[in-house]
């Protein structure tokens, strides 16, 4: 197996030339390849440009995904609204239910958007970046297909179930909390299993309900909740802010998400808060500011070289891979390249030269 160090601009094309291939819109294709690089650059590569670009082709041309389609407003209140997202790209799907979230935030102070019949959506805090680029709180929940199991259970219920809080600070990067819900995403698994690498106990059991260290045991079976009790507890809450929000699939309703033969229907929930409208952004950012101080100035454990504030190891190594170029597997782009099928790609050297 080898590792390729490729530049993020020679990526950045190379996605789109791809995504124009399958009739993907020029706009919509740019805020795709945007989401899947954001998790590429800061070392996210479960949710980088490898392996959901292939995972996205196979979705179009299977027909789970419409390429040209924009969400569709469905109920709107004061400073809430209900989105269909009509089969359409995942991140734009999402960007665009951000977009409005942001936009009833700016006349209300906050702004709730419940958004279904959705897709795939790659990082989920590339969203709430957005919102922070204009001081806002960024909030995003998204529920998945149920591979999790309840605390004590042995079976999925509920999916990895991610959620997302973006913050703005002062003098320091944005605050970024990005988790699943479950102990480890599918993703991370299946790059366990690609480098031929055992995973940590307590993230999966088998398809007979027994702990396993063994990544194919785990994408076989089921994942486990984080912490116990509180990641199940959290990941009902998320099933609830979004399928149960929107009237939309719910818990084990989600339908698989490698099934081609029916849409995915996730749902997204996205909440952007002012803190201008709240005690002030100023003294809200300087509070931030001083949290993160109190983080990284705390004395570290033995063998700890520092503490770190959420995010901020992220936004270290997309500084890093932006200069040095984001690391990709061969094998990574070969299943990608065979994802295609007959689509004849002629960018193939091109992507490495």
């Amino acid at each position: 197996m080898t590792r390729l160090t490729i530049a993020p601009g020679k990526l950045r094309e190379f996605g789109l030339k791809v995504l124009s291939q399958l009739d993907v819109p020029r706009d919509k294709a740019q805020i795709c390849v945007d989401a899947f690089l954001f998790g590429s650059l800061r070392g996210i590569d479960s949710h980088g440009l490898f392996p959901l670009l292939p995972r996205m082709a196979r979705e179009i041309r299977g027909g789970v995904i419409d390429p040209k389609a924009d969400v569709r407003i469905v109920k709107r209140q004061a400073s809430t609204m209900l989105i269909d997202g009509c089969r359409g790209l995942g991140p734009v799907t999402a960007f665009q239910s951000m977009e409005e979230a942001i936009k009833l935030c700016r006349q209300k102070g906050m702004g709730g958007v419940s958004t279904y019949n959705c897709n795939h959506f790659g990082a989920a805090s590339f969203y709430g970046c957005k919102a922070v680029k204009e001081g806002l709180i960024g909030i995003t929940f998204c529920n998945a297909t149920p591979r999790v199991t309840p605390y004590g259970g042995r079976q999925g219920i509920h999916g990895t179930n991610p959620m997302s809080f973006v913050v703005p600070a002062g003098k320091y990067p944005p605050l970024v909390v990005d988790i699943a819900t479950s102990a480890s995403s599918v993703g991370k698994i299946s790059q366990a299993l690609k480098k031929g690498e055992r995973i940590p106990d307590g993230w999966a059991l088998d398809e007979t309900g027994n702990p396993t260290n063994d990544p194919k045991e785990a994408l076989q079976g089921f994942l486990l909740p984080m912490a116990d009790h509180k990641g199940y507890g959290l990941g009902l809450i998320v099933d609830i802010l979004t399928g149960a929000l929107a009237d939309s699939y719910c818990g084990k309703e989600v339908p698989p998400l490698d099934d081609l033969t029916t849409p995915y229907g996730a749902s997204f929930f996205m909440m952007v808060l002012d803190p201008g409208c709240f005690a002030g952004r100023d003294i809200f950012t300087e509070k931030v500011d001083r949290l993160i101080e109190d983080c990284i100035t705390c004395p570290p454990m033995s063998g700890v070289e520092r503490v770190y504030f959420p995010g901020e190891m992220e936004a270290m190594e997309e500084t890093k891979r932006a200069k040095t170029g984001i690391p990709v597997l061969d094998t990574d782009l070969g299943t990608f390249f065979q994802s295609l099928g007959d689509h004849k790609l002629e960018i193939e050297k091109e992507l490495l030269a």
